[in-house]
């Protein structure tokens, strides 16, 4: 029985990597429509000036939620993600809301970073089904690289790349180095991370990979490979947590969300279709004491012979 589940929800994420392959060797012979790089440097210009002197403070609550969860305090998962929710929120209103509102479907995105706002506040204060703790694994030291990634890569990148500072995607401004971010903190979450956390930040992601890099965004491709490969790591690994009707239809789900890449009506619409069945069950069952670990698997029974 154990066998054939693992090769079912095998088939959905399978059906990921297929459409990854399948999807981004098209845009690499046929690349999505864009706008010129130095029209793209200079709206981040402009951003990055309409809200200074917010980046230093959200690079300091970045690295104020690294060194709580690497030398945690008390409720210190709990104010990670606060801080967090906090960050998502202020992305949603100051970003698309304030500083993009001629973006294509910007409210939507408002309402779309400001919903994942509050289901942080739901999974890491009301309900505490998300831990921070980071552990001594390939999987922490992934999401570590992810974390750097945002914070010094995404400057590092644009300096190398003959840019100016005022003029690259920063942590504090951009959605992309915030979505970056925040799949490095989920793998140091304590397993079973919850995964209704995912589709959200994966359908910006997904939507703007395809622009970003076309247009020249090279630092992109490092937030591509850390959506694909958290939510993947994620929905295996944590599969047993749950019942196989949800992990499949996930999988699934996430493949067609890949081959929809750019799309941003379709990718909205999907992640909501699995927020909603990965969240009903996630609120109805049961509820994770705070500060507690993971509860390890029962000890596989021994075959009694007479």
């Amino acid at each position: 029985m154990q066998t054939r589940r693992g090769l079912v929800e095998g088939v959905g994420l399978f059906a990921a990597v297929v459409a990854t392959a399948v999807v981004w060797s098209i845009r690499a012979v046929h690349p999505w429509p864009h706008t010129p790089l130095n029209q793209f440097l200079a709206t981040f210009g402009r951003a990055n000036a309409a809200v200074w002197p917010s980046q230093i403070f959200w690079y300091l609550a970045a690295v104020a939620m690294v060194g709580l969860a690497l030398w945690p305090v008390r409720r210190s998962s709990q104010l990670i993600c606060i801080l967090a929710a906090a960050y998502f929120a202020w992305i949603g209103i100051a970003y698309f809301a304030w500083l993009m509102p001629s973006m294509h479907f910007s409210l939507l995105w408002a309402a779309v970073f400001t919903l994942q706002a509050v289901l942080l506040v739901v999974a890491g204060v009301v309900r505490s089904d998300l831990v921070i703790r980071p552990r001594k694994d390939l999987t922490s030291g992934l999401g570590a690289v992810f974390i750097a990634y945002a914070l010094i890569g995404y400057p590092l990148v644009g300096v190398l790349g003959g840019h100016a500072l005022r003029v690259v995607p920063l942590f504090g401004v951009s959605p992309c180095a915030m979505a970056t971010f925040f799949f490095g903190l989920l793998l140091w979450a304590v397993p079973p991370a919850p995964a209704y956390l995912l589709f959200l930040p994966l359908a910006w992601a997904l939507n703007a990979a395809p622009h970003n890099m076309a247009t020249g965004v090279v630092v992109d491709y490092g937030m591509l490979a850390a959506a694909l490969a958290t939510t993947g790591w994620i929905l295996w690994r944590d599969r047993a947590a749950g019942p196989a009707w949800h992990t499949v239809p996930a999988a699934l789900l996430f493949a067609l969300m890949i081959a929809w890449s750019g799309h941003d009506n379709v990718l909205i619409g999907l992640a909501v279709i699995l927020l909603a069945v990965l969240l009903v069950p996630a609120l109805t069952g049961h509820r994770r004491a705070p500060h507690a670990s993971p509860v390890p698997p029962p000890p596989a029974g021994k075959l009694k012979i007479s």
